[in-house]
């Protein structure tokens, strides 16, 4: 009976060990893809700057692959403008993710600790 319990507790530890490693690896990517999109947000947020400092005629051109297209200053902020709006939101959406992934990681480890520490009754 004591083999069948210590089995058990060995397979529960296993599967806990294997949500910690993973929950833990989510934690650092969603980390990144937040880091990632900051970036982001901080370019379209310093061109958007530039762009509103420049005179509403000046001719200003859209990046498209490896070329440029002329684009009328007022379309070119709004879509720097959308670019930020977009990227907040992504930011905020991938906090959301990031905390259900560190709380995940936060309870297999706890029961990690439990199973360790706890006493083994038969």
């Amino acid at each position: 009976m004591s083999a069948v319990a210590d089995d058990a507790i060995k397979k529960v530890f296993v599967e806990l060990q294997a949500k910690y490693i993973s929950s833990t690896q989510q934690v650092n990517q969603v980390k990144s893809q937040i880091q990632a999109k900051q970036r982001e947000r901080k370019m379209a947020e310093l061109t958007r700057r530039e762009l509103d400092a420049l005179d509403s005629n000046t001719k200003t051109y859209k990046p498209v692959g490896k070329m440029f297209i002329q684009s009328p200053l007022s379309e070119m902020k709004s879509q720097y403008v959308n670019a930020v709006a977009g990227a907040d939101e992504s930011i905020q959406q991938l906090e959301k993710s990031q905390k259900y992934w560190e709380r995940a990681a936060s309870d297999a480890q706890g029961n990690l600790k439990d199973i360790l520490q706890g006493p083994r009754t038969m």
